[in-house]
């Protein structure tokens, strides 16, 4: 009696065991198989998905155990970001999904994405991995009936995570906007028209401070104030500087090497401007102040510069996910959390001073009669003639600059490419702030064109500000450390012989 016992006992373990050895040993088919008995439902539903078809070579396709591990009854199910990693182990393989008619790139489309970025870089556990959009087990192609992202069943989806998402949000593609960009020749367009618009106006801006350079620091017949030995601290500061940008923007390690290096060559240049020795030291220019800027001017300027400031440092972090060091950036701001606060009320402070500054001018038309004169910063004829002839200069092709008016083109640029910008700014902002809001109502690649437009024309914005602005208020040989009229409002006689003298003589003629 005993001993059949014991075979009624062995043949028990034999059968109960038998899963948990397929599980280890058997094909994908046989992995799913085995655990059918228990699992009927989870394993019919991946059997007919994708992830069910054959293998056209062994081990294409994941398995029960692919996912859960060779002892699912011992371990709890991966966590969202551990299962996004396990999907993009497999879906990077470029052969792998060639073989099935799958493109590699919807991994590093999903990397790009604000998900991605969220979940991978930033740690956030509550942003949506592959399986929030795909599902778990039924996983079909996106024109399958049955697929959680077709057309049938991705409104629904969305909906999971963004309340109120219709149809037009749904087809946005926002979680994959690398593959919606390439399939899509209007966002292909927009994208390569931000990246030339970005590269010719560096490169034409970088031309013309190297030209100032050459004719203020390494000519013998021109000495700049600050004297030829900070002049050529800035020169060597600012090079670095600006290599630091472009290969952080281009993806090139090595910029905060360059940075550093821009950083130790101003801290010299201040050092030896603070002794004195070389900068020429002006006697005061008596009684002669020339008026630039009015207070509510100054004050919208102070706006503008901060909310740019908190801007950038809140965004770029998130642009550049990739790069560890930049999330550092959000410290500053208590985290993510708070620089996404903060860069919402920059945007907000940023937005009111452009609406305050338009205000303003149509005041100032008003009380100057509607005269055209008012309007300073459009372009004129004199301002194609100006630039061509500080080109001439810079190459030693003239003997003295221009003479410049109220405005000269480098202050026209930095206005007009602010007028330029903050429109798009402000509205693809809006968009990608109210995603459902507006992706419910714009056409389905609005979504991605805002996208495109909000972060190409900020890496342009703080490019121009720290390059072009930066270097013609701050860095210029001739008024380092800075131009003070943005704090005073005012310009010395001696500054304005040299920045505006045209408007100088007209002025002295009026006092006269």
């Amino acid at each position: 009696m005993s001993s059949c016992r014991i075979a009624l006992f062995a043949v028990s373990v034999i059968l109960l065991s038998a899963p948990v050895f397929a599980l280890g040993s058997t094909t994908a088919s046989g992995s799913i198989a085995a655990c059918a008995g228990c699992h009927a439902d989870a394993s019919d539903r991946l059997s007919h998905s994708v992830h069910g078809r054959p293998d056209k070579r062994a081990g294409d396709h994941p398995t029960c155990i692919s996912c859960h591990g060779k002892n699912p009854h011992s371990s709890t199910l991966p966590a969202r970001l551990e299962s996004t990693r396990m999907c993009s182990s497999c879906h990077r393989n470029a052969d792998r999904m060639r073989r099935y008619g799958v493109s590699s790139k919807a991994v590093s489309s999903y990397e790009q994405s604000f998900h991605g970025r969220m979940l991978l870089r930033f740690g956030k556990k509550r942003a949506a991995g592959c399986v929030d959009c795909h599902s778990k087990h039924s996983i079909f192609v996106p024109n399958n009936s049955s697929s959680s992202v077709g057309r049938e069943h991705a409104v629904r989806t969305c909906a999971g995570c963004h309340r109120g998402a219709g149809q037009l949000f749904a087809a946005s593609g926002t979680s994959h906007p690398r593959l919606k960009i390439d399939r899509t020749p209007l966002l292909r367009l927009e994208e390569e028209f931000f990246k030339l618009l970005t590269y010719a106006t560096v490169v034409l801006l970088m031309l013309v401070i190297g030209l100032d350079l050459r004719r203020k620091v390494f000519c013998a017949q021109h000495s700049p104030n600050s004297g030829r030995v900070v002049g050529m601290l800035v020169a060597l500061g600012f090079s670095s500087l600006t290599a630091g940008l472009v290969m952080a923007i281009l993806r090139v390690a090595g910029a905060e090497w360059a940075w550093l290096s821009a950083a130790g060559s101003f801290a010299a240049a201040f050092a030896v401007y603070a002794t004195g020795r070389e900068r020429r030291i002006h006697k005061p220019d008596g009684s002669k102040l020339y008026h630039r800027f009015t207070f509510a001017q100054r004050a919208q300027h102070v706006c503008l510069a901060l909310s740019f400031t908190v801007l950038v440092l809140t965004g770029m972090p998130l642009h550049y996910a990739d790069i560890g060091w930049s999330h550092y950036l959000h410290l500053l701001f208590g985290g993510l959390d708070g620089a996404r606060t903060a860069h919402r009320i920059a945007a907000v402070l940023m937005t009111i001073t452009w609406i305050w500054h338009f205000l303003f001018l149509l005041y100032r038309w008003r009380i100057y009669g509607f005269s055209s004169s008012t309007w300073t910063m459009l372009p004129t004829r004199k301002d194609l003639w100006d630039f061509s002839r500080t080109i001439a200069y810079g190459l030693g092709l003239r003997s003295t600059p221009p003479e410049y008016d109220r405005f000269q083109f480098r202050q026209k640029f930095d206005y007009l490419a602010v007028y330029w910008g903050m429109p798009i700014m402000v509205f693809s902002g809006a968009v990608l702030w109210f995603e459902v809001f507006f992706g419910n109502r714009l056409p389905s690649i609005a979504l991605d064109a805002a996208y495109i437009a909000h972060s190409d024309e900020a890496i342009l914005a703080m490019l121009a500000i720290m390059i072009w602005h930066l270097y013609n208020t701050h860095l210029d040989p001739d008024h380092f450390p800075m131009s003070r009229a943005w704090l005073s409002g005012v310009l010395t006689e001696s500054e304005m012989a040299r920045e505006h003298p045209a408007e100088k003589a007209r002025i002295d003629a009026k006092r006269d």
